[in-house]
């Protein structure tokens, strides 16, 4: 099929170059931002005020904090979310870690909390952050907390347990018999603590106790301002060379009638400061029987007094906790109610609306209020005001589903999230991949900005210095881009010179699939390349992405690794973890997703394709050494849409209905795997939806069955699109018919510029397949080559 060429969506380019040209600089360093070429959209515009619904009261932050148990792993697994406080994009995550210390810092399986501590992330495979905890005791500090944690920590029952989008609440085991409650502004914890009777109330707070330990760290008392200050330097996620550095500010609103300091096993009485590792401060109170003591905790990652203005910006002492509770919730329900579904099961529309609070987590604002941030260059930069930084990019991962969600959204903020990518590119000379803080991490395959840009400005998140994005693009597509120990893109000399990744490339975690990962990021510079007026490069990366046919072998029907002299590797177990990174040959071979015409072709013809789909999802999540799918991994994302490439339909309906009731759940236990920042919740969305985001960095969807009867979606341009589903429930996945805008349509693919125009889609659907719809050849979704 020949190539389709992106239709334009948002500014002219010649406006919005004319804009990049005359952007105002602020700051202490130079800081390239966009300026507004359009009024933030208020949702509520789109849906009216009188129309929000208490969607809040069907998220269940608990879902995906209990590790189950897989045959593929020795450890349980979960999604490895947190249950605790947080606001949309928050950069605060006011949350309890428990004993066993998963990525989340919270099993449901754990009996006993150790802390609350200010940052997390949700449904990361590495531990990271878990800084500042702050823990409720009641009795004398006779013993360092550092090195007798479970003395000071505190059992729990979750019959005493409540979590809130932006609250959470547990009543503390007889050691303490605290009340502990939590929530948050974007850059701010409030904690307010119901102490028994006693004239040893206290607070431990440890700064030298974040997830992967700590370089320094520092906690400093004030008590004649009732005020803890201090940071903590961390890092390593995944073994990688990052660190940052956290600070904070606490105030409290009751004098000290002790304190003191801890450094490793040594406890100092009266002591007002600690520095080292190991170490943190504790202060303590009178307090009557039932008495609430509030501390207010702002954060930066530049400095303490950063951390004091933005706690004086957000959470200032005249505001109540209640007001902030109140506000958390508000802001969750505006956001909830960007999509309204009805006429589902209760479970169904928990499922949904907790799937899309995580999908709402991150990225994550990383700026002060003032607009100040540290880059990657460990400089201090400040935005234009309206604009705001954002860290911590799951990249590897969100492209597949997340980002065009966001921006389809909340173009305004994921403008600013793009920006944020091109931000750290100027200031680090690469895209980041997996960026945590103001740090790259150098863990996973793949130039992942690449599709993560492109696609956002494929959904209408066009506000950002897109010229400087493609120069970013183009510069790791070409060049051996390193910043440090950071290497964009290892291989890519051989990559561009053998058209692959030959098996024992050092710096991989598997050279076949880095090569998938390499041309799924080149076809996305195509195709943003295309939209940008550059015809050229779009020609030549398009040309690159066809680079998955050099690793195809047609004798044994997979991709596989190939040694540097052009042979595979002998007596080759497509099973086995050879060449591939979490996956195996099987299951990596689906992830063409722009060419599934190719694929199919290669394979001997869409009866063989199906042939082999049917056998794939005998199981939905047989693991990373399996025959069978493995849809607990982003790489299968794609897969059970791939039915519709073969004008087999009915089967993309039911394998994607299969997947949503079977391996998501309204449990903590309701998550089959990593998260991974909101990615694998944002799958369920849209196969809820009825639609997926096939191709990365056109914006085109293709489509299955919606699981609900109604579904209205507020787009960020102010335009409503609208899905109703005769007949839709559980087990009926099966399209029966369909209108678009009114007209019948039996096409099995829709264009983001009618997407994102509004549209109305109306599904009639049924219990039985019919196979007469959407089984003409002019049905089949654009395959590009």
């Amino acid at each position: 099929m020949k190539q389709r060429k992106l239709t334009f969506i948002g500014i002219p380019l010649i406006v919005l170059i004319t804009l990049v040209s005359v952007l105002i600089t602020l700051g202490i360093t130079v800081e390239r931002t966009p300026i507004r070429t359009q009024a933030k959209i208020d949702h509520q515009s789109s849906l009216q005020k009188s129309s929000l619904q208490n969607l809040t009261q069907y998220v269940n932050p608990f879902i995906g904090t209990q590790p189950v148990s897989v045959s593929y792993k020795p450890n349980p697994v979960g999604g490895y979310t947190f249950p605790g406080a947080d606001v949309p994009f928050g950069g605060v995550q006011f949350s309890p870690d428990t004993t066993s210390g998963p990525p989340g810092g919270y099993s449901y399986k754990d009996t006993e909390i150790t802390g609350f501590s200010l940052t997390h992330l949700s449904g990361a495979g590495c531990t990271i952050y878990q800084d500042i905890p702050f823990m409720p005791y009641v009795g004398a500090i006779t013993s360092s907390p550092d090195s007798n944690v479970s003395a000071y920590g505190s059992s729990f029952l979750h019959k005493n347990e409540v979590a809130q989008p932006g609250y959470y609440s547990v009543q503390l085991g007889s050691l303490s018999n605290v009340q502990t409650e939590l929530t948050v502004t974007q850059r701010t914890g409030f904690g307010q603590f119901t102490y028994p009777a006693s004239s040893s109330s206290t607070m431990l707070i440890y700064s030298g106790r974040s997830a992967n330990g700590n370089s320094s760290a520092n906690a400093t008392i004030n008590s004649g301002s009732q005020m803890v200050t201090g940071y903590a330097t961390s890092g390593h996620f995944c073994g990688s060379s990052d660190v940052y550095k956290i600070y904070f500010a606490a105030q409290f609103d009751i004098p000290f009638t002790s304190y003191g300091t801890w450094i490793g096993s040594n406890v100092k009485p009266g002591a007002t400061s600690t520095t080292g590792t190991h170490n943190g401060a504790y202060v303590t109170f009178k307090t009557t029987a039932s008495q609430q003591v509030h501390v207010r905790i702002g954060i930066s990652y530049i400095s303490v007094a950063q951390a004091q203005t933005n706690l004086q910006s957000e959470n200032p002492s005249s505001t109540s906790f209640g007001t902030i509770k109140s506000a958390a919730n508000t802001s969750w329900n505006k956001m909830l109610n960007m999509i309204q579904v009805s006429g589902g099961s209760t479970t169904d529309t928990t499922i949904f609306y907790t799937s899309l609070y995580h999908a709402l987590l991150f990225p994550s604002i990383f700026s002060d209020v003032n607009g100040s941030y540290l880059g990657f260059d460990n400089t201090v930069h400040t935005l234009q005001a309206g604009h705001v930084q954002y860290a911590n990019f799951s990249g590897w991962d969100i492209y597949h589903g997340l980002i065009p969600l966001l921006a389809m959204l909340l173009p305004n903020q994921v403008s600013d999230m793009m920006q944020s990518l091109v931000n750290d590119y100027m200031q680090s000379g690469c895209l980041p991949k997996w960026a945590v803080a103001n740090a790259h991490t150098n863990i996973e395959d793949g130039d992942s900005a690449d599709p993560i840009i492109a696609e956002a400005y494929a959904f209408g998140a066009t506000n950002f210095n897109a010229t400087t994005a493609l120069q970013a693009m183009l510069k790791g597509g070409t060049q051996n881009c390193t910043s440090g120990s950071y290497t964009e893109r290892a291989g890519l000399s051989l990559y561009m010179s053998d058209g692959y990744i030959p098996y024992g490339t050092k710096g991989l975690n598997g050279t076949a699939s880095a090569t998938l990962e390499y041309t799924t990021d080149d076809f996305a510079i195509s195709q943003f390349a295309q939209a940008l007026g550059d015809s050229k490069d779009a020609t030549n990366f398009l040309q690159r992405a066809q680079n998955w046919q050099n690793e195809y072998n047609s004798k044994d029907g997979y991709i596989e690794p190939r040694n540097a002299d052009g042979t595979y590797l002998s007596n080759y177990n497509p099973t086995g973890p050879l060449g591939f990174h979490d996956g195996d040959a099987v299951q990596y071979t689906w992830m063409i997703p722009y060419n599934i015409a190719g694929l199919f072709s290669a394979m001997g013809g869409n009866a063989n394709a199906v042939s082999r789909l049917n056998k794939f999802f005998t199981e939905l999540d047989g693991g990373p050494k399996s025959p069978y799918a493995y849809m607990s991994n982003e790489p299968n994302s794609i897969v059970p849409w791939e039915y519709d490439f073969a004008r087999q339909p009915w089967k993309t309906q039911a394998t994607v209905r299969n997947v949503v009731t079977q391996l998501y759940t309204a449990t903590p236990a309701g998550m089959f795997n990593n998260d991974d920042l909101g990615e694998q919740s944002s799958w369920y969305m849209w196969g809820a939806m009825g639609m997926f985001p096939a191709y990365p960095g056109t914006g085109d969807v293709v489509l299955g069955s919606p699981l609900f009867p109604h579904i209205t979606i507020a787009l960020g341009n102010g335009k409503l699109l609208q899905i109703s589903a005769s007949g839709a429930a559980d087990n009926a996945p099966y399209v029966q018919s369909l209108t678009v805008n009114g007209q019948s349509s039996t096409r099995l693919w829709q264009s983001v510029s009618m997407l994102m125009n509004g549209a109305n889609f109306n599904f009639t659907l049924g219990t039985s397949p019919n196979t007469a719809w959407g089984a003409g050849a002019t049905d089949v979704p654009p395959s590009f080559k």
